[in-house]
């Protein structure tokens, strides 16, 4: 007989002390309450919500290895957002929506977590292959491969002006699902 899996609530109360991350992260599921998003779990101690089919982010709320399950045990506070924007133009219309400060926090945070990009240090091309899914984003001069194809942002702990962000990030990105699925 399998394991239940551990509801979202059971492993926050259990993993997350820390005021900051607590209030950062209810605020988050307020969010996804408000908009009907769906959470599923996904491996162990991570979550991903979905709007109308469709990813907008992630959570992790890690423990040590030797600390797996909802056992009873002391909290570990890493807290862990990854943020899906879209593909690619979807991407690059919300970032260039935003203000300098916010583009600057994805672009510092950019994850990426395709099997082609990963580990690259452009982020672009591994054993000869091109990704599809990567587009080149200029800021300040600046260029950033995006990848697209899964979360493209993370960010472990935010700090409660990250987490303003985040929401602001999440929201827009309801905004243009919303916008594509009345088309």
């Amino acid at each position: 007989m399998s394991e239940r899996k551990p509801t979202i609530d059971e492993i926050f109360k259990q993993y997350i002390h820390d005021d900051g991350l607590r209030c950062g992260a209810m605020k988050l599921f307020n969010i996804a309450e408000e908009h009907k998003m769906r959470n599923r779990w996904m491996s162990y101690n991570s979550f991903t919500f979905t709007y109308r089919g469709m990813n907008v982010f992630n959570i992790t709320m890690r423990a040590t290895m030797s600390n797996k399950g909802v056992r009873m045990i002391g909290p570990t506070n890493h807290f862990i957002v990854q943020l899906s924007l879209g593909r690619m133009q979807e991407v690059e219309q919300i970032l260039l929506a935003h203000s300098e400060e916010m583009r600057r926090e994805y672009l510092n945070n950019r994850h990426i977590s395709c099997g082609i990009c990963a580990g690259t240090p452009d982020g672009h091309i591994i054993r000869g292959l091109d990704c599809d899914k990567t587009f080149l984003f200029t800021e300040c001069g600046k260029e950033h491969y995006l990848c697209t194809l899964n979360m493209g942002y993370a960010c472990h702990n935010p700090t409660p002006a990250q987490f303003e962000m985040i929401e602001r990030f999440v929201l827009a990105r309801i905004a243009a699902i919303d916008a594509m699925k009345t088309k």
